[in-house]
């Protein structure tokens, strides 16, 4: 029969239950941690995408405003390029109870296709709308991004004039100066001031009165 003597004082080490116990709460903290960091990340991606397919389909709704013809009733959607990536937005114009106004709702949401922006897109500078098709019964089942609403009117006018104001009559060109010293023949260069006047002759002064004869004290008298 053995027995186990301690002596009082010396060192005692850890268990294993509490090495295990110790362990599972170092494994919760780092799970818990990593948890935080992923949400994180996600969460800026998604903002990413948030924003640019918001961009994306108010850049479709700004097209559908300033084109000349009128958007057709119904679903058509489309694809875009923006910022290395491809999108693809879906457009549905509606009535409204106003005469002569339309609603157009414009949804988009990112491919996942990864396309070359480095190179300058050839983009006609003549007003040109964005080729797009009828939209089908899947696209129904997709979860888009971002949604943008816009109202539109029956309204159309002919973009092709002017913006600028043109300049009618010539212009009128200031002589740089006379190289002797002169000055220059400036169209509003002030005029000659006046020779000032000459000033009046000062009066005579008036002739002084004769004092009066001095009275007579009382010690002459």
């Amino acid at each position: 029969m053995t027995v186990a003597i301690t002596r009082p004082g010396a060192p005692r080490g850890f268990t294993l239950l509490e090495v295990l116990v110790a362990l599972a709460i170092v494994a919760m903290s780092v799970g818990a941690l990593l948890g935080t960091v992923t949400s994180s990340a996600s969460n800026v991606i998604y903002l990413k995408d948030k924003t640019l397919s918001e961009w994306v389909a108010l850049n479709r709704l700004a097209e559908l405003r300033i084109d000349r013809n009128m958007p057709g009733k119904g679903k058509r959607t489309g694809k875009s390029d923006m910022a290395g990536m491809r999108w693809e937005w879906e457009e549905e114009v509606s009535d409204l109870p106003v005469d002569g106004l339309f609603r157009i709702d414009v949804r988009a949401h990112s491919t996942g296709e990864v396309v070359d922006d480095s190179k300058p897109v050839d983009k006609p500078t003549e007003q040109k709308l964005s080729p797009s098709t009828p939209s089908g019964a899947e696209m129904e089942k997709t979860a888009w991004t971002s949604t943008v609403t816009g109202v539109v009117s029956r309204a159309r006018a002919d973009l092709l004039t002017a913006v600028a104001t043109p300049i009618v009559g010539a212009l009128q060109s200031n002589n740089p100066g006379n190289p002797n010293g002169g000055p220059g023949n400036s169209p509003n260069a002030p005029g000659t001031p006046g020779a000032p006047g000459s000033p009046g002759s000062p009066g005579t002064p008036g002739n002084p009165g004769r004092p009066g004869a001095p009275k007579p004290s009382p010690q002459d008298r």
